[in-house]
């Protein structure tokens, strides 16, 4: 099998979409113009 018990896939799980909550929210609160610059500068 892939995993050991349920509590581990159980935990990446929360941790999956935890990160992925808290990761839209820092980009709505950053802005689309914000995240836009960082980007670009980013890039070249």
């Amino acid at each position: 099998m892939f995993f050991d018990d349920w509590n581990s896939v159980l935990r990446v799980l929360v941790l999956g979409v935890g990160a992925y909550v808290s990761l839209v929210l820092l980009l709505r609160l950053s802005g689309k113009r914000t995240l836009a610059k960082r980007m670009h500068s980013t890039l070249w």
